[in-house]
């Protein structure tokens, strides 16, 4: 046996000394050593491209449709993808299944703290028909489609491969890289007002939002005034319409002379258009034969840096007075739904400069900074008592967002994980 066992490793019976078994288990480890593959397997290498689509792919079949919202899903499959990198996380609850998460990758030594933010919640799918299963992640030449793709999950799955891979690549920085996920950015940005409130947002630097530009640089954003005008009348039958008071009779005269005299004061903006008004809700009556008591109307204002909302408010209530001296019947009521103050942010900033460079590096390509129409968590984080840049650059197709079929091109997510990089090492060095 003794024989066998030599023979086998190469060895004969006059070379076995006393010390032959040391050798032989010697030998036999190191050929184990120069042969075992100590590669980790594919759900263990470090963050690539692949793994963040996976992981943006599992955020799109959750639906975090607002409303209802059900962020808290969403948020914690974020926290375990963070959990399992090893950064910590924090949960912080707006309302049943409405979950927030904040992260923290920690620098070698103290200095600025640079946030990257984005909204979990979703628009409803709509009433026409997708080709695509809007909660199927689908991808199709080089697409994945899916509400939310564009608007904006695609941005959050970026920023959250981001974190990981600088922290897996033991990329060199001061200060903190903080990541922020919200709930109800879709109705009037609700999550992101309460973290600013509880102070969530008070040792920022610098905000990175990832909405849809197309990986283009915005750093202007209009505001927006949300208003419900309501009028109040007296029901009674509609075969006598002069024992009632018509409430939707009143409104059309109002409505009336609100579109024919209504003017915004404004001062011109360099990256933004001009200020926009659009009636887009009308509700008033229950029945034919009934007259109606209430009617409601819901107009969409979007502001300038220039305007002031109160200031707004306060011509429309003249509006009303003027038609009240023609109908002294009118009784009207006015309500602010939402009120998101303008958000820029100069273009000379430090910030902003680098930013730009380095999304010029990534695309290949010269990048201007641009202003949109839309608003954004933004216009709480601005609010706070310190003043900071705020950016937005995201990979989403910006046509694409709200819209059936919404997607997102591959490269394009792609390039956000390096242009979320490079920005993070840049602003932090």
């Amino acid at each position: 046996m003794k024989e066998a066992m030599l023979a086998v490793y190469g060895h004969s019976i006059a070379s076995y000394r006393i010390d032959a078994p040391i050798r032989l288990y010697a030998s036999v480890l190191k050929q184990l050593i120069n042969t075992t593959d100590y590669s980790l397997r594919e759900e263990e290498l470090a963050m690539n491209d692949e793994k963040a689509l996976a992981l943006l792919k599992k955020l799109l079949k959750i639906n975090t449709t607002n409303p209802p919202g059900n962020e808290a899903e969403a948020a914690a499959l974020i926290q375990k993808t963070f959990e399992a990198a090893g950064i910590p996380s924090e949960v912080i609850v707006y309302g049943e299944k409405r979950h927030q998460l904040i992260a923290e990758l920690k620098g070698a030594e103290p200095g600025k703290t640079l946030a990257f933010t984005g909204h979990m919640d979703v628009v409803p799918v709509g009433e026409i028909a997708w080709d695509h299963d809007p909660f199927g992640a689908e991808e199709v030449d080089g697409k994945i489609y899916g509400r939310g793709a564009s608007d904006m999950k695609s941005g959050l799955a970026a920023m959250i491969a981001a974190l990981i891979a600088l922290k897996e690549e033991g990329t060199p920085f001061k200060g903190t890289l903080k990541f922020i996920a919200t709930v109800g950015e879709e109705t009037s940005s609700i999550g992101a007002e309460q973290l600013v409130k509880r102070g969530y947002a008070d040792d920022l630097d610098a905000v990175l939002i990832g909405e849809p530009t197309d990986n283009e640089v915005s750093i202007a954003e209009k505001g927006a005034l949300w208003l419900r005008l309501a009028t109040y009348g007296k029901t009674g039958h509609g075969s006598t319409p002069s024992c009632g008071i018509n409430a939707n009779e009143h409104m059309i005269a109002l409505l009336s002379k609100f579109q024919s005299e209504f003017r915004f004061t404004f001062e011109p903006d360099d990256l933004l258009s001009e200020p926009t008004s659009s009636i887009d809700v009308i509700r008033g009556g229950n029945g034919t034969n009934v007259i109606a008591d209430k009617c409601t109307v819901e107009i969409d204002m979007r502001t300038l840096p220039s305007q002031n909302h109160q200031a707004i408010i306060a011509s429309i209530q003249a509006i009303i007075d003027a038609v009240q001296k023609d109908i002294p019947q009118l009784k009207t009521t006015i309500e602010i739904l939402n009120d998101m103050l303008p958000v820029k942010t100069a273009k000379d900033d430090p910030f902003v400069k680098q930013l730009v460079q380095v999304v010029e590096e990534v695309r290949g390509k010269t990048i201007e900074p641009y202003g949109f129409s839309g608003y954004t968590d933004g216009a709480f984080f601005s609010q706070v008592k310190k003043a900071f840049p705020i950016a937005v650059v995201g990979p989403g197709y910006p046509p694409a967002a709200h819209q059936p079929n919404e997607y997102v091109a591959r490269q394009p997510f792609f390039d956000s994980i390096q242009i979320y990089k490079k920005i993070a090492a840049d602003f932090l060095r």
